[in-house]
């Protein structure tokens, strides 16, 4: 089996997840903010992005759903090193399969990709990788997505460490706000300069992560579950489910979020 991981997952395969996710990310600015405009590609793409995802993506994908495998093997058979690496692996596995498997086809990714990518955060966090890695921790546009297989978990206490993942992120922002530029690390440097260029970006982009965090958390808080998933899970809805459903509850655009 690891054979098949490594063969699947090489380091060809994760640079060309990085180079993809991020190509419309023109200035070196951009990683440590993206403004709302980037955010669009990710959230807002449509058809075209999706079936790029498919057609570049999909492949691998699937044969890794052919392995049968958890995050614990693709741990061992990887052994990631490099923190752009493990940003790979969870925009792989979190990210990826929501542009490919949609409606209806959207169960594989809560019965399967999620819980892949949740391991590989939950390692990743264990590690100190999006905290204590500089160029993860001080581009806080790669920091952002290692917190989201947690947000995408219907496990509360997985809620909770998001919240405080994007809790610690945004105190780095205020703290780059409100200390001197220093030299002592090239990227804390950067950021700095990025984020006193545009406060308001910056304190934005801190905000919008707590607040989406928030808005899953009290969804799961509430009802243990997405109701909005029910219906590619075949779960049955709950009169409480449908009642919120149809008066307009989050589905965050779509089934598979």
């Amino acid at each position: 089996m690891t054979a098949g991981i490594e063969s699947l997952l090489t380091p060809a395969l994760l640079r060309e997840v990085r180079d993809f996710w991020f190509q419309h990310l023109d200035n070196a600015d951009s990683f440590v903010i993206a403004d709302q405009e980037a955010g669009k590609r990710w959230y807002m793409g449509g058809q075209a992005f999706d079936q790029t995802c498919v057609e570049r993506f999909a492949p691998t994908l699937e044969a890794l759903n052919a392995l049968g495998i958890n995050g614990n093997d693709v741990l061992q058979a990887l052994q990631p090193s490099n923190p752009h690496d493990w940003l790979s692996l969870i925009l792989l596995l979190d990210q990826i399969p929501r542009n490919c498997y949609r409606g209806a086809s959207s169960d594989i990714v809560f019965r399967f990709y999620d819980p892949l990518a949740k391991d590989i955060a939950l390692a990743a966090i264990e590690r100190g990788i999006p905290d204590g890695e500089p160029e993860i921790r001080w581009q806080f546009t790669y920091r952002s997505w290692f917190f989201l297989p947690l947000m995408h978990s219907e496990d509360l206490a997985a809620h909770e460490m998001a919240a405080k993942g994007y809790g610690l992120m945004r105190k780095d922002v205020h703290d780059l706000v409100n200390t001197a530029i220093s030299g002592e690390d090239e990227y804390r440097t950067k950021a700095a300069k990025v984020v006193k260029g545009n406060t308001s970006a910056a304190n934005t982009f801190a905000e919008t992560q707590i607040d989406f965090e928030k808005r899953h958390y009290d969804i799961i808080k509430r009802f243990g579950r997405y109701p909005h998933r029910n219906e590619a899970l075949g779960r049955e809805n709950t009169v409480e489910e449908t009642e919120y459903l149809e008066g307009g509850g989050e589905t965050f655009g779509s089934k598979a979020s």
